[in-house]
């Protein structure tokens, strides 16, 4: 088994090199140290424990290098906000009865009619006022403006 270990590390190495050429996402290079770190290793027909031990730990290390590293450099993008999100928390009036059960209607709100849906299932009527707690999809999702601030 000694003599294949070069040819098995290699063979990995070449297939992290395709994975990544294939993702370019930065999920198999870095597989690529601690694969070239063992291959050098099995060439010197140093055992295959301390090969794979060494394989772990150089893998171990370049994650966690990586991450500090990087850290900066791949944080997370907040979304845009956009201007649909303007109107959450602003009153709207209900144009056609709100009913989940059914489910039907609508709001306007800043001059926009919106398909809204209630947040707690309660029916409401056209003509009461409405806060606007958020927005699923094309949605808003509202609550009578007179329990607004009573969030459950």
């Amino acid at each position: 088994m000694m003599e294949y270990m070069p040819y098995i590390w290699t063979l990995s190495l070449i297939l992290c090199v395709l994975m990544e050429a294939a993702s370019a996402a930065l999920t198999t290079i870095w597989f690529m140290p601690a694969g070239f770190a063992a291959l050098v290793l099995s060439v010197f027909d140093v055992p295959i424990p301390i090969q794979i031990t060494v394989y772990i730990v150089v893998l171990a290390v370049t994650l966690v290098i990586a991450k500090v590293w990087l850290r900066d450099k791949l944080k997370r993008v907040v979304p845009t906000p956009t201007n649909a999100d303007r109107v959450i928390g602003m009153t709207a009036v209900v144009t056609v009865d709100i009913d989940n059960d059914i489910p039907t209607g609508e709001a306007t709100v800043a001059g926009q009619t919106w398909t809204a849906r209630s947040e707690h299932g309660e029916r409401i009527a056209a003509g009461e006022r409405v806060t606007v707690e958020r927005i699923e999809g094309v949605k808003l999702i509202v609550r009578p403006a007179w329990n607004a601030d009573k969030k459950k």
